[in-house]
């Protein structure tokens, strides 16, 4: 896989990752209990999952206490690093932009989307911030696979 240009289908996630998919909307229906976006993340490095997050905005009352956000927080924790080069985000929802300004700091290796945000989000708005090329000093860009479990993902916001 490439990082850019190509999107691979959502049935080429391997099956371990479809498992790590259905893990974070799990962490998403739980989001949507307390009464936030049903958003839920998880990092896994080999094969293994060392961050997970829940969307809490309003539970946390803190506007940055996104999935993705807590995810990547979790993980740096659990690997005592602040660069996940090598983890992969599942993510039940496309990160925002300023989800994709973290996992772009540090330094995830590969985004695996459920479901599309079009408007703000920082892979297929207008402002690609996950993906940008043009942005000087940033790392790599991670490869992004979207549309995993599309269906089940976009069905907690209905």
């Amino acid at each position: 896989m490439t990082c850019q240009g190509k999107n691979p289908r959502p049935d080429e996630a391997p099956a371990a990752e479809m498992e790590f998919m259905r893990h974070a909307l799990r962490l998403a229906r739980i989001a949507l209990e307390r009464g936030d976006t049903p958003v839920g993340s998880v990092l896994v490095f080999e094969g293994h999952i060392v961050g997970e997050g829940i969307e809490a905005v309003r539970a946390d009352n803190d506007f940055t206490a996104h999935a993705e956000v807590k995810a990547v927080q979790d993980a740096s924790r659990s690997l005592n690093t602040w660069d996940l080069t090598g983890c992969t985000l599942l993510t039940t929802v496309e990160p925002c932009f300023m989800c994709s300004y973290v996992i772009r700091s540090a330094r995830v290796s590969r985004v695996i989307i459920g479901r599309a945000t079009p408007h703000i989000g920082g892979y297929s708005s207008n402002y690609p911030i996950l993906t940008a090329l043009n942005i000087p000093g940033w790392s790599q860009s991670p490869a992004v696979v979207t549309g995993v479990l599309e269906e089940e993902c976009s069905a907690l916001f209905q």
